[in-house]
Formats: C-alpha cells, structure tokens, sequence
C-alpha cells in the first residue's frame, strides 16, 4: 500500500475544510437569530430531582401524520431494497440487499439516544412496539429503512470505485436529506426535540443531529465495504448487529458536548460552541474513517482507496459489479 501523502494546511482549505466551516458558520449565525428555549415552558423543564429536561409528555398525537410518514419512509426504504436485490444479483453476494434492510435495526440505539439527545414521540404507550431504559419506541422501526436509501448508494459508490471528492458530496447529500427530512416531519408532530438544544437554525432541527446521523450509517457502509470479502453466506447476517453498533458508535464519539448542552441549562454561546463541536468531531471522525477504514487520504480528491486492491483490481470489481 502506497503511503498516504501529507497535504498542506492551503490545500486542506481550499477542499473540505472550507465548505465545513462554512456550514459551522452558517450554523452559528442562524441560530444566533433564534431565541433559545424559556427554562419552564414545555420544552425546557428541569425536573427538579433528575436536573435533566422532562419530555413534553403533554403534546398532542396525530394518528394521521403518523400514518402518512411512515408510509412514505417505508416505501423509500423498500426501494432501496429492490435495488439491492437488484445489485446481488449482479454481484453475486447478499451485501447490498441485506445493508438496507439492516437500517431497520438503529430502532434500538435509537432509544438510548432519544434520551441523551431530548428526543419525544407524542405516541400512545399501548401501542409502542418495545420499552428500553424507561422509552417506548413506537411503531417507528420501518421508518429506518429510508437511510438503508442512503446506505445502498453509498455502497454503491464504493464498489464502484467512485472519487474520494464524490465521497464528500455524498456526506453532504446525506446531511442535507437529513435537515429537508426532519425540516418536513418535525411541524407534523410525529416527534419533537425538547431540552436545550444547539444550533437550531431554520425552523425546528438542530444542526448537530446532521452530523451524528449521516456519519454513523456512513460508518457502518464503509465497514461492511471493507469487509465484504467476508460477509459472504450466513456471515453477511452480521451487518444487522453491524448497522446499530455503527451508529451508537458514532453517538458515543461525537455526541458528547451536544448532549451536554442539550441536558444543561447553559448560555447561548456555550450552548451553540457545544454543538458546533459535535459536528466538528463529525467531520473528523468523516475523515478518520475514509483513511482507516476506506484506506483513503481524505484530501486528496482524486484517491479512490486501495483496500482489497491486492486481491482484485478496482476494474475488475466495476465490471462485477455493474451490467
């Protein structure tokens, strides 16, 4: 393996360094614009015994909106689906129908996270479909199919050999999917951020959430890429343990000063600097796993990996891989 090259301080600015403190800035000053939560309304009350924020367990459920959002992120999921079919059957393994399917599975970090991150779905108890650490997680899990979307692309692009250039606009597709997504969903009510939350800049999203959730399912397609060569037979049914593990990882690297400020009754500046340093780590962690795990310089824009090179030829694996 050739070794990866030291890049000067000017040309990692000129690259991703510079669209990512762009996005921070922007970030910083739209929510300078929003007022931050009142300590005691409903979406900022310290429970008194705990010193953390109380779910707003008193907002209203829409069977409706409900209905309409899970529906519609099923159906983009199980296209994913049928197009990873599609691509086993090219390429010979159950990788990419089985990646997809296993966005499904973050249902169940996704309870720890609902409580560090003040995260509530306004959903009748008796109908949840499991209870974790005091939550109930409503029928929700098909919803998760819709970044199994997001993770077939990404699997595709690396079989194909795509630029590490393409990679970034990939990471900022999927964090623009995630803001649009939320941006829609949040004002139906289907589930609410409460709490201090960082960096809401628009409507109801806070920012910090974008990097946390598009490289924790990055993550995950990246690892399941570099070892594809031995996710073959019932061993490929490790990517449903994989996919969930992979995003919880990523919470518990990144999350923490989010979390922090979200659970906290801080200034707006330390609230804002907390969560611009929970994307900060984002984009680190964005870096760390194109080099040791996609075998990539993160700056060079023109790289395309070198894993499994030794085995088989990156021509070679388009041509498996595509018509």
């Amino acid at each position: 393996m050739e070794s990866i090259k030291s890049t000067p301080l000017i040309g990692m600015i000129k690259r991703p360094l510079f669209p990512t403190i762009l996005v921070t800035s922007i970030a910083l000053v739209g929510s300078y614009f929003r007022k931050q939560p009142e300590e005691g309304s409903v979406d900022f009350t310290i429970d008194p015994i705990f010193d953390v924020p109380r779910p707003p367990v008193t907002l209203t459920y829409s069977q409706t909106n409900n209905i309409i959002c899970m529906v519609l992120m099923t159906a983009t999921g199980l296209l994913a689906v049928v197009l990873g079919a599609r691509d086993a059957r090219r390429s010979r393994t159950l990788l990419p129908l089985i990646l997809p399917l296993s966005g499904a599975m973050i249902a169940f970090p996704e309870t720890f996270i609902d409580v560090l991150g003040c995260i509530y779905y306004p959903w009748t108890e008796k109908n949840a479909s499991f209870h974790l650490i005091g939550r109930e997680m409503p029928p929700w899990i098909p919803i998760w199919f819709g970044y199994g979307s997001l993770m077939q692309i990404q699997l595709e692009l690396l079989h194909k050999k795509t630029a590490t250039k393409n990679l970034w606009w990939f990471l900022g597709l999927m964090m623009g999917s995630d803001l649009i997504i939320e941006e829609i969903l949040l004002p139906m009510g289907v589930y609410h951020y409460y709490g201090n939350q960082p960096l809401i800049v628009l409507n109801m999203f806070p920012w910090w959430w974008m990097a946390t959730n598009s490289v924790g399912v990055f993550l995950a397609t990246a690892l399941a890429y570099r070892f594809r060569r031995t996710l073959v037979g019932w061993k490929v049914l490790a990517v449903f343990f994989l996919t969930p593990m992979s995003v919880g990882g990523v919470y518990g690297f990144i999350a923490f000063p989010a979390w922090v400020a979200v659970n906290g009754a801080w200034g707006w500046l330390v609230t804002q600097l907390l969560g611009l340093l929970t994307m900060c780590f984002g984009f680190a962690l964005f870096c760390i796993i194109l080099q040791l795990v996609l075998e990539r310089d993160p700056f060079e824009m023109k790289g395309t990996g070198n894993y499994g090179d030794e085995e088989v030829s990156a021509e070679s694996e388009r041509d498996t891989y595509c018509d």
